[in-house]
């Protein structure tokens, strides 16, 4: 039986003590302008338009959910199936929270924690299961690298030089049991 998860909506309790109603969904096409914006906030991306196109190139082979403060997007999350299905290893590609979101520390455990339930739904659908999740990110992204280690993800390799010269890549990865 297939297990189908549509949309997680949560109320945050936030130090203003304003709540806060945050969705996560399926990213669209209709998407592309507000996700080149969040893209552009957190990616060296030359213009909004090279943006949009990676994220219309990306999004036929990556689950791509937005996350969604009423009708402000406010970060973002992608990951793929890394190798076949008996691999069980997801890669996660993009990850972006936009820094004046109401609450960015909640914002990314939301979106972070939702794409790992949706990669274990996917690899289980198809009968198979999530053995291990990974990410690169620049080693001069630290409040990234304690984001990943409070969940569990462990510095793996480093890959020096990887996308440019003097700036390594860093491996983080979570086996499953």
């Amino acid at each position: 039986m297939q297990r189908v998860r549509n949309g997680f909506s949560f109320f945050l309790s936030l130090l203003t003590k304003k709540i806060c109603m945050l969705t996560v969904r399926k990213a669209t096409a209709e998407d592309t302008e507000r996700i080149a914006e969040v893209l552009m906030a957190k990616y060296s991306f030359p213009n909004v338009a090279e943006a949009g196109g990676i994220f219309a190139y990306e999004r036929a082979y990556h689950h791509f959910r937005v996350a969604m403060d009423d009708e402000r997007m406010v970060g973002i999350i992608s990951w793929r199936q890394q190798g076949t299905l008996a691999h069980g290893v997801a890669e996660v590609t993009r990850f972006a929270v936009l820094k004046d979101a109401i609450d960015p520390i909640q914002v990314k455990e939301l979106l972070f924690d939702t794409a790992i339930v949706e990669a274990e739904i996917h690899y289980e659908n198809h009968g198979s299961k999530l053995r291990k999740v990974f990410s690169l990110i620049h080693s001069d992204n630290k409040r990234l690298q304690t984001f990943y280690a409070n969940k569990g993800l462990h510095q793996e390799a480093v890959l020096k030089d990887h996308f440019r010269l003097g700036q390594d890549e860093l491996v983080f990865s979570r086996f499953f049991a």
